[in-house]
Parts: C-alpha cells; structure tokens; sequence
C-alpha cells in the first residue's frame, strides 16, 4: 500500500463514502476498480466493525462513563489478578489496590478504552496509536495468553456493571472489537 499514498488514501475516502451512501455492492465496484490501477496492490481491509456492533459498544460504553472509570478500572484489575495471579509481578509499581499508581493506571487504561470506542468507526486512523500502545507493553514480554486474560476481565467486569443491559450481542460486539484492537497492538510487540 506505500507504494501508492494517493491511491490508498482516495481508495479510504472513497469506501468511506459508497459505504454511507450505497452500501456493499458499490464498495465491491470500486475496490475492482481501484485493484486494476494499483495492479492488485490494494487489499480489503480486515479490521471493521459493523454499524450496529458500534452502536452497542457506544451505547454500552456510555453507560460505563455515567459511573466512577477509575474505580471501574480497578475492578478490571481486581479481576485480572484473580484470573492470572502472576500479572501482579509484571507491573514496576507492585499491586497495591489502594496505591496511586495502580489507580491512576486503571484510569488510563479506562481512558483508552474511551478513545478507541470513540475511533471504531475508522479503526485504521487509531492503528498508529494502537500500535505504540503495544510497543509500550513490548518489554514486560506480553503474550496472546495476557490479551486473553486482560480481555477477559474486561468483558467480565463490563457484564457485572452493566447486569441486564450486557447482552449478548452486546458481549459479542465487545469480544470482536476487543480482537480487533489487540490484533493490531500485537504489531508493536513485534
């Protein structure tokens, strides 16, 4: 795709488009156009959410930010730590629930949640971020089996706050974009 910014970036605004305005069958018109100029150099993008999946997420996201996040943070690591007792050591400031690092980590990891539902909707705008975030995590020698845990928590801590309003399209919407965004966080572990 480097190979070709303009048509790339034309390709992105144009799909944005026919998506809003005709849907499938005009996206599929244009990628086989856009695939005989660029001579087959554009793929298909893998990372989407559906519509409606981003709208339960959003709605089910807004209910969580009419509460406490830091505190629903914590709760997210309580969890993590029952579930894998072995992340505790992982973290340069120990676990302590009532330390000031921990909570202003839960915060930040509630924060970021936040702005990826915000970004759902173009999940490769977020990527680069996305990445660096994964980066970041590189030297604690983070493995699919931590995503699995911290996802895990997640979903359960969401499922409790939420009670009746955590659906199961709800949960489902979650688990994909919640596989979508680790997917691309695992680039920066590379």
């Amino acid at each position: 795709m480097s190979e070709h910014p303009s048509v790339v970036s034309q390709w992105n605004l144009t799909t944005h488009i026919n998506l809003l305005l005709f849907g499938e069958y005009l996206k599929d018109l244009t990628m086989s156009i856009l695939r005989m100029f660029s001579f087959g150099s554009i793929s298909e993008p893998e990372t989407k959410l559906d519509p409606a999946s981003i709208k339960l997420i959003r709605e089910s996201w807004s209910e969580v930010e009419k509460g406490d996040l830091q505190e629903t943070g914590l709760v997210v690591f309580r969890r993590l730590f029952e579930i894998a007792p072995y992340l505790r050591d992982l973290f340069p400031f120990g676990y302590n629930p009532d330390g000031k690092d921990l909570k202003a980590h839960a915060l930040g990891v509630m924060s970021t949640v936040g702005v990826a539902v915000r970004g759902l909707d173009d999940l490769e705008s977020l990527k680069p971020k996305l990445v660096e975030l994964g980066a970041l995590h590189k030297g604690f020698e983070i493995t699919d089996k931590e995503f699995k845990h911290v996802g895990e928590a997640i979903i359960w801590t969401l499922d409790k706050g939420l009670g009746d309003q955590f659906t199961p399209e709800v949960k489902a919407a979650w688990v994909e974009a919640y596989g979508l965004i680790t997917t691309t966080m695992k680039e920066g572990l590379k």
